[in-house]
């Protein structure tokens, strides 16, 4: 038995004619009769009366019929997904960050991308995939994480934009002014710090190694940091961007963490083996030159296309 035969059944239902069900189908009433003896055969019952012109459903083609109209119907929605899944032009994105404080750029972004493809859902994994962006893409679950590495042999990465770690400092504290500080002089200085480990360990260790601050605070909001810092209870170490709003009014001031300065490459990672839809890669490289304009540190001219097909 074959979908044919299903949509024969269904066909000779609705009309109740063999010569009108063959028209439907574009078959000949021969050819018609011939697969309804099939159908037949197959279930070793009649599923049709033959009276006059008409053809009328016995209890077991009644059977046959109701499982038709569902097997088609699963049939036409999954044609329907799939081709949802392969449209060029319409789709879904699903994306994650490691961070997330990386989402100061996602409403601009979407804005601009939207407008360029109307047709393409942008779908935000916050809680699911933040802490856990490497799992979820290599499970499929997610299709571009925003990540700090490039190490995962399974990835693609695109390199998206570069961001500056400085220590904020209240306007009158001593390093205002001075082009950069040295690592060894932080330990001099209170420390406010984010109360999530995984996302501050490592900027920690970097700058106190073996020594430790005269006191560390930990604090679950920026905006409480940033608070703590202009009443002069300690520095913080944040990208430039977090505090951009506060440097225009003076409230803040920042210095760059020694002369070399720390600067983090941000990456869309992609699973290597995953044919990307055109909307994909299109997403990936607008959020690389949207990001080059927003934050001022370009990454090298590299397209996701450059990265793939290397």
């Amino acid at each position: 038995m074959e979908i044919r035969h299903l949509q024969m059944v269904k066909e000779v239902a609705s009309s109740g004619n063999l010569t009108k069900a063959a028209d439907q189908l574009f078959l000949t009433q021969s050819a018609l009769s011939h697969q309804l003896k099939e159908i037949e055969s197959y279930f070793n019952t009649q599923l049709f009366i033959r009276d006059k012109k008409q053809m009328l459903l016995t209890q077991a083609g009644e059977v046959v019929l109701q499982a038709a109209e569902k097997i088609l119907q699963e049939v036409a929605d999954t044609r329907a997904k799939v081709r949802s899944l392969t449209d060029t032009e319409s789709g879904e994105v699903r994306l994650c960050t490691q961070c997330y404080t990386s989402y100061h750029w996602l409403a601009g972004f979407l804005r601009e991308f939207q407008q360029l493809y109307p047709k393409v859902d942008v779908k935000v994994e916050l809680e699911a995939a933040t802490h856990h962006a490497d799992k979820h893409l290599l499970a499929n679950k997610i299709d571009v994480a925003i990540t700090e590495g490039d190490e995962n042999p399974k990835f693609s990465y695109t390199p998206l934009f570069q961001d500056e770690f400085v220590a904020i400092i209240a306007p009158d504290h001593p390093w205002a002014g001075r082009r950069w500080v040295e690592l060894e002089e932080f330990a001099a200085e209170n420390y406010i710090m984010y109360n999530i480990p995984d996302e501050e360990s490592d900027n920690f260790m970097m700058i106190f190694k073996n020594r430790r601050p005269l006191k560390v605070y930990k604090i679950t909001l920026t905006e409480a940091i940033l608070e703590m810092v202009k009443a002069g209870l300690g520095i913080a170490v944040l990208p430039t961007w977090v505090v951009r709003p506060y440097l225009q009014t003076g409230q803040l001031a920042t210095v760059r963490i020694t002369e070399k300065r720390i600067l983090r490459t941000w990456f869309a990672a992609t699973l290597k083996n995953k044919h990307l839809q055109p909307y994909t890669i299109a997403f990936i490289n607008q959020l690389a030159s949207y990001m080059k304009e927003l934050d001022g540190y370009a990454c090298p001219n590299e397209t996701i296309a450059d990265t793939i097909f290397m």
